[in-house]
């Protein structure tokens, strides 16, 4: 059976022992093959094809061939690498996708041309600074400073991949990592988050769909964030046991090795047992147009809704803040902690002032409607 072709033009050997590829008929010299300065030239240059309609991203020279074997890295040649080699990682995860892709987007547009070996803690705070007072993206504003703080952290992360790759020295990263966070005061804080009243909940609960108020259900009995809603389908329940468990294949502390198992009792079993009848890697839950919900329709949803009900604003993050302190003050932190899927406690105490046994008695413990 033959190779499967691709119209991606390959990164290549030549004979002199430098990588190559040929795109829109000239031929890029990268430096020595299967190098990890010429892998992200490779990848750079492959980007500026594809994003230029696969035209040559340079004008080709005299000898039709653009010579870059003894180019330093750039941050440009940087950033192709982190997009080719760990951006495709976060596709699941469509908010830390997006973050990384802003904040590539922003290092190649202020520091592309760059050496990336000379991007420091000076650069890197005026980019915190732009986040604290513009912000980035299509639709930008000013950031709070648990925000670009958290930014920061993504950008180190960005250039802690150039090291593992070889493309800096480790020494950037000890640089980077010298720029102290933003302190209380140095920028705006976000009203912190509380848990929404119950006699809210049950008063709004009649102006949702029973798509939205079976999803509101389920996440009060067990304090799982919407995207773990958003996801669910029929084959990710466990029913095996005497209790059923939610084991999603995608949740966010996978990369940690962790794994997570969500009991089903009560309030969120009865909510979800209508729509367990589809094809089993079909979505549990999806609008009335047959879409799937997100972060932003489902927020819209219960915004709505609240208005129709006249009570106070609330949104669906409230829920999970709400059902941790019930579960806290009525089961223990350790509970609280089992059913988060916190692996620290001190994380489970931001929103609450593993094993499945405790979360099980999380669930039993759960407020209830």
């Amino acid at each position: 059976m033959g190779r499967e072709r691709t119209d991606q033009p390959a990164y290549r050997s030549h004979a002199s022992g430098q990588a190559r590829v040929r795109l829109g008929g000239v031929e890029f010299y990268l430096g020595k093959y299967d190098s990890p300065e010429s892998r992200a030239k490779y990848h750079e240059l492959l980007g500026q094809y594809l994003k230029n309609g696969k035209q040559a991203p340079e004008k080709p020279a005299k000898d039709n061939a653009v010579r870059l074997a003894d180019e330093p890295v750039q941050v440009r040649h940087l950033t192709a690498d982190f997009r080719a080699k760990v951006l495709p990682l976060h596709e699941d995860n469509a908010a830390n996708f997006n973050k990384f892709s802003n904040l590539l987007d922003l290092l190649d547009a202020l520091h592309g041309k760059e050496l990336a070996s000379e991007f420091g803690p000076r650069k890197l705070e005026a980019i915190r600074d732009t986040l604290v007072t513009v912000g980035i993206g299509l639709k930008p504003k000013p950031n709070s400073r648990s925000y670009a703080n958290a930014q920061v952290r993504k950008l180190i992360a960005i250039f802690r991949h150039g090291v593992s790759r070889e493309l800096i020295e480790a020494s950037r990263i000890v640089a980077l990592e010298a720029l102290p966070p933003l302190r209380p005061g140095q920028a705006k804080d976000n009203p912190k988050r509380t848990g929404v009243p119950l006699e809210v909940i049950r008063a709004t609960l009649p102006e949702m769909s029973k798509t939205a108020a079976a999803m509101i259900r389920i996440q009060l009995a067990t304090a799982m964030r919407p995207s773990e809603l958003f996801r669910m389908t029929p084959a990710m329940i466990d029913r095996s046991g005497e209790v059923w468990f939610y084991r999603p294949t995608k949740h966010k502390t996978e990369h940690h090795g962790k794994t997570k198992a969500v009991p089903l009792l009560g309030d969120a079993l009865d909510a979800l047992a209508p729509f367990l009848f589809g094809d089993p890697d079909d979505l549990c839950f999806t609008t009335r147009l047959r879409t799937p919900w997100n972060k932003d329709n489902y927020r819209r949803h219960v915004e709505r809704a609240a208005k129709r009900a006249k009570v106070e604003h609330w949104t669906p993050y409230q829920i999970r803040h709400r059902s941790l302190q019930s579960i806290r003050d009525d089961a223990g932190p350790e509970a609280a902690q089992a059913i988060a899927g916190h692996s620290r406690m001190d994380t489970t105490e931001v929103y609450a002032k593993a094993s499945e046994a405790k979360a099980i008695e999380a669930a039993r413990a759960a407020p209830k409607l």
